[in-house]
């Protein structure tokens, strides 16, 4: 039973209701039973023995002649409860109303507070059990010269008495009864609110080691269940997000190499059957099957260089550059290849760049992804590169004219493997270039930043602090 929560649960709440609520129950009865029973009782036995004292007081040879006590206490037994004895000025005993007591006649008896009594000082005392309380009044009696003559007592069993508490013991034990049935019944219901987004949480982190495909799961319940439930829902939308990446990939690496080796194959089957006489031709099939293997290159480093960044294999070999010098030769190919394909070629690289500690091979690496996207997808226009230093960071932008990223889309460009869903721009290749490429700038310390506008263009720019050691 103890080895699920909800039955921890519920066990947590009863206990202390269990121990607490009877106890608190049993002393309620005790305190109202002792103290009422003890406050009345002790005045009513007061009382009657102080009457019969007081009688006894004008006849004070009731006191000294065992006889007439008996006498007299046979009398009297009509109209008090309970048990009349006298005793003499020594505390021995005259005469008394039990049988019992009787063998006890001229004897000191048994009884409590007489020695309080013989001295003069009058003894009340209750005792109070569960079962049977019981209590004892002893008077001492003095003549007129005050002179103690003897001892008037009056005890009685409070049977009665207590069994007045009845009704309020059956209620206080009714009480106890519901609290603990409410209790229990509450403590079940907060199991079971517990439970139940526990239960939703556990079939959803068993779904998704089993490999399947799960849904978010409504925060419900206390705070920290919320936490956890928010927790599994971003796990499993990563996991979700994960095999989608998969699937791309998948998909993208199929598309990208099937059309290649499908013309290599191509080339190879005509290379064989009717090609091999003409060495024009064969030499046209081989240059085409080489700018084919060279188009694959690409494909086949990006994948490398992303395995390397999830690996952690990647390592950044830095240098102090001066940008300044190093970055007007590294931009001449980019310059005729956007000349070459009839856009507007500008480059402004500041004189005064401080020295940045890089690692040049990676650098130019993302300034080539960066030049190439944009005169890629630039038709008619302008491309700018553009280089400067300010406040602590040096920049360098790559601008074009083209046909520029949507908003919704701008951050989705650096996720691997993104693909536009318009024709606009990334309709090729396995979207890893700027994933790689920002990937390489943060591991300077960087960062790569977008600014784009439909039909206006876009501006990527790269931001490196100026102490990257």
């Amino acid at each position: 039973m103890m080895k699920t929560l909800r039955a921890r649960f519920i066990i947590s709440h009863v206990l202390p209701i269990l121990i607490i609520v009877p106890l608190a129950g049993i002393a309620l009865i005790y305190l109202l039973e002792s103290q009422v029973l003890l406050s009345d009782l002790s005045d009513d036995l007061t009382e009657r023995a102080s009457i019969i004292a007081e009688a006894v007081s004008d006849q004070p040879e009731l006191l000294q002649d065992p006889d007439l006590a008996g006498s007299y206490i046979a009398r009297i037994q009509l109209d008090i409860e309970g048990e009349v004895l006298f005793l003499g000025s020594q505390g021995t005993l005259l005469a008394t109303s039990d049988p019992l007591r009787r063998p006890e006649i001229g004897q000191l008896p048994s009884i409590e507070g007489i020695e309080d009594a013989v001295s003069g000082s009058p003894f009340v005392l209750v005792h109070y059990s569960w079962s049977s309380p019981n209590g004892i009044a002893l008077i001492p009696v003095s003549d007129v010269n005050q002179q103690l003559i003897g001892v008037v007592g009056v005890t009685e069993k409070l049977d009665a008495a207590a069994s007045q508490f009845g009704d309020l013991r059956r209620f206080i034990g009714i009480s106890i009864l519901a609290a603990l049935i409410l209790g229990v019944g509450l403590a079940f219901f907060l199991a079971r609110r517990l439970e139940r987004p526990l239960k939703s949480v556990t079939i959803s982190v068993r779904e998704i080691a089993e490999g399947h495909r799960v849904e978010p799961i409504e925060e419900k319940g206390p705070v920290e269940i919320q936490e956890l439930i928010r927790s599994v829902n971003t796990l499993a939308a990563d996991l979700r997000s994960l095999e989608d990446t998969r699937r791309r990939l998948l998909a993208n690496i199929v598309h990208e190499l099937g059309r290649p080796l499908g013309a290599i194959r191509s080339a190879i089957h005509t290379l064989r059957q009717v090609a091999i006489e003409d060495p024009a031709t064969r030499d046209e099939l081989l240059k085409g099957i080489e700018d084919e293997v060279i188009r694959l290159q690409p494909l086949l480093d990006d994948l490398a260089q992303l395995h390397g960044q999830v690996t952690g294999t990647v390592k950044l070999y830095r240098q102090s550059i001066e940008l300044s010098d190093w970055l007007p030769p590294l931009i001449i190919p980019w310059r005729a290849a956007a000349l070459d394909k009839g856009l507007q070629w500008e480059a402004e690289i500041s004189k005064d760049i401080p020295a940045v500690s890089i690692d040049p091979d990676r650098i130019s690496q993302v300034i080539g992804n960066l030049l190439s996207n944009a005169i890629k997808y630039t038709q008619g226009g302008s491309v700018l590169f553009s280089a400067s230093s300010t406040s602590g960071e040096t920049r360098i932008s790559v601008s074009d004219t083209g046909p520029g990223i949507a908003l919704g889309e701008q951050e989705q460009v650096f996720e691997p493997f993104y693909r536009s869903q318009g024709p606009r721009r990334f309709p090729q290749g396995l979207g890893l270039g700027l994933t790689i490429a920002r990937d390489l700038v943060e591991a300077h310390g960087g960062e790569l930043a977008i600014s784009s506008e439909i039909g206006k263009g876009s501006i990527f720019t790269i931001i490196l602090p100026q102490s990257t050691d």
